[in-house]
């Protein structure tokens, strides 16, 4: 347990994030697989139903917390999967020039503006009257679409290798993105692309209005001080009680430390300096202190 602390303390918002979404798809799948071997399908049916995003007004009505539950749900391996390594890959991206604050406003709020533009969608095309299908949204997607859109727009002649082969200009990875969701409407799950294209119409605009000094989505930090996704600015590694660290909590405790210095060495050395956030800054001194 020491070490699951360590680890979420010394941990960027983005890897925080990625450890909820994991918990919350064991929390959900392993009940739904035991009742599936239960032959009692109807009863995982409905652990879903709890959490998902429902099309249907009336529903969403009696059930206002899914808003924010289907962000954190997903419907199988390789949904999660997919999702947390575009998360972990924008977390990185984001973070270049970004802090986790602005970061998590940005998640947050362009998977609102997914979820609004899926409840739109199903309620306005005609497609979705004529299919026999109760549609709900789940996934993390939305939110990771509006932050990749964001960054790209915001600086869209940086470079990324994509596979460790490609050189592709920002610009070009978010028309990739924006395409794939466009193309693949046809091919089904049509209210999930049009909410991947709702966060990342958010996104854009987002980082097109901070290029003229207004955040959109700064109205969400109130939230997130409530819910403290940021790091505290007091050291976590301190040890509250007399007892003293045993050794292989304090070598752990080093080893992250130094990891935690070289990131932002290297992130230093990519972009000078100034494109530390303060809280960086602030990270850097102190354990610099410490080694």
């Amino acid at each position: 347990m020491s070490q699951a602390r360590i680890l979420w303390s010394t941990s960027g918002a983005g890897v925080r994030l990625i450890i909820i979404n994991v918990i919350a798809f064991v929390l959900v799948f392993v009940p739904i697989s035991i009742l599936h071997l239960l032959n009692r399908d109807a009863d995982g049916a409905l652990i879903l139903s709890l959490l998902e995003l429902s099309g249907d007004p009336l529903k969403l009505l009696f059930k206002p917390w899914t808003i924010i539950t289907h962000l954190f749900v997903h419907r199988g391996l390789m949904h999660i999967l997919f999702n947390m390594l575009t998360l972990f890959f924008t977390y990185q991206l984001f973070n270049r020039y970004f802090d986790d604050r602005r970061f998590i406003n940005v998640y947050f709020v362009s998977g609102f503006a997914g979820a609004f533009v899926f409840l739109l969608s199903v309620n306005l095309f005609p497609l979705f009257n004529v299919l026999p299908i109760n549609y709900t949204a789940v996934g993390a997607s939305a939110a990771v679409m509006g932050v990749l859109i964001a960054i790209c727009t915001y600086r869209p002649d940086d470079e990324v290798f994509l596979f460790g082969a490609f050189k592709m200009k920002l610009r070009w990875l978010a028309l990739l993105f924006v395409l794939l969701d466009l193309i693949s409407i046809s091919n089904g799950n049509e209210g999930g692309h049009l909410a991947h294209l709702g966060g990342a119409l958010f996104g854009f605009i987002w980082a097109m209005n901070l290029k003229k000094g207004r955040d959109l989505a700064s109205f969400f930090g109130k939230i997130q001080d409530l819910l403290s996704f940021q790091k505290s600015r007091k050291s976590n590694l301190k040890v509250a009680h007399k007892r003293p660290m045993k050794d292989e909590d304090w070598n752990l405790n080093s080893k992250i430390r130094q990891k935690r210095i070289d990131e932002i060495l290297d992130k230093i050395s990519r972009s000078g300096y100034d494109s530390l956030s303060k809280e960086e800054k602030a990270l850097l001194f102190e354990l610099s202190k410490d080694k």
